[in-house]
């Protein structure tokens, strides 16, 4: 039997499974609270990674910053000269040609007129019988009536043929000045003061550019010359190796009024070309579009900014072309493999914060929605920061110096610092990836977070925000100066002593920010700062002015626990403000059903209790917290006072009804008086200003129960309330040690025997 037993054993410990890693992780995963917190993991990395655009390539320089070392060009890239682009732009529209329209009836009303002046003056017997208009046209209207009347006569004579009974000589005339403008009905004309005023106002003083590029269109838009402006300038044409001039020598008859015609010619040809701004401006953009653009070619190795150089607009432009070139020609492996690497760093980061929050604030691990609340404010700081870095802002401290503060007030000093190392860094490598830069962030925010133990007022606020402008200002410049030891006059740089500036500035006004927002961050973290606090302390809140006149007795009591509580909690280094006011609505449910206690039971009145069954009775006691917590709603309490309400009875044992129904259920020989039926539902105290409450509340109570309280009763009164609690498992969340229940106790007799010291009795005062 035992040989069998025995192998039987050794069987079953053989085949015993043992649980393999994968076991144990499957394991851990089927916690719902290890899965929400890997899956509140994974969003903290994802969200860094993507507000960090750790895809790119940081960009590490910023205006008046005093390169250490040379920076080269990592790719080859080109710049365009803008300055000699801009002159060859300019260059390009000036040279664009000139748009003229012909208008053929122009010519035909010019040999109309000469013809008609030629055939007034051949019929004139005298000058005077010549109208004005024709003597001005061909230069005869002069001051001596002799020298006119001595040209008319030899004009009308080149004009009358003896021979010439019908007009013949005139008709050769007009034959042969159809040949003379026979080119200009090709290509056209145009009189100097006409082509003035396509380059200026004042056609008497803008300069003449006969070089200046033309293209001539007839009505229909078809381009009939493309050249100079001289080609279609009279005064040009009319010299002798211009198209008119040549061809005076071929006109026999009309060569020989050669002077009179071509003065004839510059008094009356006007507007046979017309200047068209329309398709002149098109024929700009077109020359515009084409002009050639001059470009800078940068090699590989070049030196962009040489050693000891202070960062300018224009390295600046430089620089970023050179980034944006190299970002370009980045594989996507090679991104792949930088998003790989930043997230390594940022998963090392978040598991270093989960660890650290693990022992120093577990609390914020088991909160799931303000938890994921504060990993969004961490991912849009780090994504706001990249933003504002830039120049001319330079503005990262402000999201990063708000997070800080904002986690100091939530949580506290020591997360946000840690939530200031862990930011800093991630900021830090994804724009400068300078260690100085890391130091001086670090620094604004350690120093930020100092002051913001407690806020009592907006005004800490603001002084904070003074001394973190000088501290900005101090760290940002001797971290410069210390930087750029080898350059010339560093600890007075204008460069180094503006950045400072502006840190110290954007400083000053993240607090202004903060201080003005703290209602806000109230609301999204669920949380009650002083100043809030301060503000429900005054007893014209509608709810204890309620209070007060549905269950006087109440809120006295209510006053009475407020002032023990509060120095109590003091006196442990907790919140006393908080346990204050928490203490001033803790009891705010009784008003309810407020003649069912004995606080605002008169005497000489039957209590309603004797009608009622233990059990019945304890629901109604029991009830005031489900009242109160439902009033506390209604008025938008914040919700740290809800804890107050919820939680100052813990699961304590409704005594006095419990023992009545022990007692008759003993008298009837009855069982069912269960001690779980006539609890609080809890939950017990969650940290210790909750706890100090329930003490302060039990003793309050209690010590009105005293007919002679004196300091021994008085103590031992305390003390056996505070043990009861203690041995009923009551402090048992919220990690209320040994020796500050020794002190709450010390409290809270000091400021009973204050309450009931005795006072001296007046001549004739009866004994009660």
């Amino acid at each position: 039997m035992s040989f069998f037993g025995t192998r039987r054993t050794r069987q079953a410990r053989v085949f015993r499974p043992t649980p393999t890693v994968w076991d144990r992780l499957l394991s851990a995963f089927r916690d719902y609270r290890v899965l929400t917190l890997f899956l509140v993991s994974m969003y903290a990395v994802g969200g860094l990674l993507l507000a960090s655009l750790s895809w790119q390539s940081r960009f590490p320089y910023r205006i008046w910053q005093i390169a250490s070392v040379g920076v080269q060009s990592r790719v080859d890239f080109e710049d365009e000269n803008e300055r000699e682009s801009e002159r060859l732009y300019e260059e390009a529209i000036k040279a664009a040609p000139l748009v003229l329209v012909q208008d053929s009836a122009v010519l035909e009303r010019l040999q109309s007129l000469f013809r008609d002046q030629l055939s007034e003056i051949a019929n004139a017997e005298t000058v005077d019988k010549v109208s004005t208009a024709t003597l001005q046209s061909f230069s005869l209207q002069v001051a001596d009536t002799d020298a006119q009347q001595t040209a008319f006569s030899i004009l009308r004579n080149q004009l009358r043929d003896p021979d010439d009974s019908k007009g013949k000589r005139i008709d050769e005339l007009m034959e042969e000045f159809q040949t003379l403008l026979k080119d200009a009905r090709t290509v056209g004309l145009i009189d100097t003061s006409a082509a003035r005023r396509l380059f200026g106002d004042n056609p008497e003083k803008a300069a003449l550019d006969r070089n200046k590029s033309i293209k001539v269109i007839d009505e229909l838009g078809l381009v009939v010359h493309n050249g100079v402006l001289a080609d279609v300038l009279l005064q040009e044409q009319l010299r002798d190796t211009g198209r008119l001039g040549k061809v005076w020598p071929a006109l026999q008859k009309l060569g020989v009024l050669q002077t009179q015609v071509e003065n004839w010619l510059q008094l009356n040809l006007r507007n046979q070309l017309r200047f068209d701004a329309g398709k002149t401006e098109e024929e700009q953009k077109l020359a515009a579009a084409s002009a050639s653009r001059k470009v800078d070619i940068y090699a590989q190795g070049a030196i962009l900014v040489p050693v000891q150089t202070q960062l300018s607009d224009a390295h600046l432009d430089l620089l970023n072309l050179e980034h944006d070139a190299f970002e370009d020609r980045v594989s996507f492996l090679q991104r792949l493999t930088r998003i790989s690497s930043n997230g390594m760093l940022v998963i090392l980061l978040v598991v270093l914060f989960g660890t650290f929050l693990k022992y120093a604030e577990p609390s914020m691990l088991e909160e799931t929605p303000r938890l994921l609340v504060f990993v969004t404010m961490c991912c849009v700081t780090v994504f706001l920061a990249g933003l504002c870095s830039r120049d001319p802002w330079r503005a990262e401290i402000i999201p990063l110096l708000a997070a800080v503060m904002i986690t100091a007030i939530v949580y506290s000093q020591t997360v946000a610092i840690m939530t200031a190392f862990c930011l800093s860094l991630i900021i830090a490598l994804s724009t400068l990836a300078d260690l100085g830069h890391f130091m001086a962030m670090m620094t604004i925010c350690i120093t930020s977070v100092l002051p913001l133990r407690r806020i009592k007022s907006r005004l800490v606020m603001i002084k904070a925000g003074f001394l973190l402008a000088a501290v900005s200002f101090y760290a940002v410049w001797g971290i410069g100066v210390i930087q750029n030891a080898g350059a010339d006059d560093a600890w007075k740089n204008m460069g180094i002593i503006v950045t400072a500036l502006k840190f110290a500035g954007w400083a000053l006004v993240c607090c202004y920010l903060v201080a003005g927002s703290l209602p806000f961050i109230e609301q999204a973290f669920g949380i009650v700062t002083d100043i809030s606090l301060l503000e429900l302390t005054g007893v014209s809140h509608p709810l204890l002015q309620e209070l007060a006149r549905r269950a006087p007795g109440t809120y006295n009591h209510s006053m009475m626990v407020a002032s023990l509580a509060e120095a109590a909690a003091e006196s442990i280094g907790a919140n006393g403000l908080l346990t204050r006011v928490g203490a001033y609505f803790h009891d705010i449910g009784k008003m309810m059903k407020p003649e069912y206690f004995i606080e605002n039971m008169t005497e000489g009145n039957e209590s309603p209790h004797k009608s009622l069954a233990p059990a019945m009775s304890t629901l109604i006691i029991i009830g005031h917290v489900k009242d109160g917590l439902e009033l506390a709603e209604e008025n938008n309490l914040p919700e740290p006072l809800h804890q107050f309400i919820t939680q100052h009875h813990g699961t304590t044992l409704v005594e006095y009804f419990y023992h009545e129904a022990a007692r008759k259920a003993d008298m009837d020989h009855r069982t069912d008086a269960s001690e779980s039926s006539f609890r609080y539902p809890g939950p017990k105290p969650q940290c210790r200003e909750t706890a100090v409450l329930m003490i302060a509340d039990a003793v309050e109570s209690a010590s009105r129960t005293l007919k002679e309280p004196t300091p021994k009763r008085i103590q031992s009164l305390v003390h056996e309330i505070t043990m009861k609690r203690l041995l009923d498992g009551q402090f048992d969340e919220c990690n209320l040690k040994m020796s500050e229940i020794r002190a709450i106790e010390d409290s809270l007799i000091k400021s009973l025997l204050a309450a009931h010291h005795g006072r001296v009795r007046y001549p004739g005062q009866k004994t009660a």
